[in-house]
């Protein structure tokens, strides 16, 4: 069985939860060797950025860039 987290999906669900899912813009891009691309996402909220992640996988670097802001996006509710 599979342990892949959906953070994308539970970063979408917990924005459409909190009345928040229009606050959520990407910036994703490519540097490196076209044979060898490095990805670059960024996550923001309100235009601030929340989440960073590089990485060889578009995917991947989405992921954790979604990761990083739902984590941070429940850490910041916990302590209200």
């Amino acid at each position: 069985m599979s342990s892949i987290n959906h953070w994308r999906m539970q970063l979408n669900n917990y924005l459409q939860a909190n009345g928040g899912a229009h606050l959520l813009s990407w910036e994703v891009y490519q540097s490196g060797l076209l044979h060898q691309p490095m990805w670059t996402a960024i996550a923001y909220i309100r235009g601030v950025e929340y989440g960073r992640a590089s990485g060889s996988s578009q995917n991947a670097v989405r992921e954790e860039a979604a990761r990083q802001t739902l984590q941070a996006l429940q850490c910041d509710r916990q302590r209200w």
